[in-house]
């Protein structure tokens, strides 16, 4: 029976190796791969081109679901149990507004909030790159490039092949 692969993972000392081979990774037509590092490094976000704004777009959608839960509650507030108090009308629009704006936001901060948790796969209480021995270093002092097992072009020899000619040391990650 064969393991189950994740991917390969690929150590490197310094930041401009890994920076090095993710442009390499990219031109050879690798999709789907991750970069860890100690620290930040603005060079591998376009390399690694996974830009969304996802997360925004369910903030506003909380946002706009909370404001018109708000609006909606005050609303059928009054029309339900109407008081003719001093001849105003039951749907006073400027009344409204401070309840519908405070909805607004809460609703736009926890749809941003949950969104992102959900979208980032958070709490992630285990990923297979918790079992490698090199991953533990990647806080530390070293940079790492996997190129997963479900891109189109990874093939176990080549990759891991095509890997170690770049990287110090390569290490399969068991899925």
């Amino acid at each position: 029976m064969t393991e189950r692969c994740y991917g390969f993972l690929a150590d490197f000392t310094h930041p401009e190796p890994l920076i090095e081979a993710a442009r390499a990774a990219r031109e050879a037509g690798y999709t789907r791969m991750e970069a860890y590092s100690p620290f930040m490094l603005p060079e591998l976000e376009p390399v690694l081109g996974q830009r969304s704004n996802r997360a925004y777009w369910v903030g506003i959608l909380g946002a706009l679901i909370g404001g018109g839960l708000g609006l909606g509650m005050q609303i059928y507030a009054n029309l339900s149990y109407p008081l003719d108090i001093g001849g105003r009308p039951l749907i006073a629009l400027q009344g409204f507004a401070v309840i519908t704006f405070l909805m607004t936001i809460t609703g736009g901060a926890l749809g941003a909030l949950f969104g992102l948790l959900f979208l980032c796969r958070l709490p992630l209480l285990h990923h297979p790159l918790f079992e490698t021995e090199v991953f533990q270093r990647a806080t530390d002092d070293r940079f790492l490039l996997c190129i997963r097992a479900d891109d189109p072009l990874f093939s176990e020899t080549e990759t891991a092949i095509w890997l170690a000619e770049r990287a110090v040391s390569v290490s399969k990650v068991p899925a």
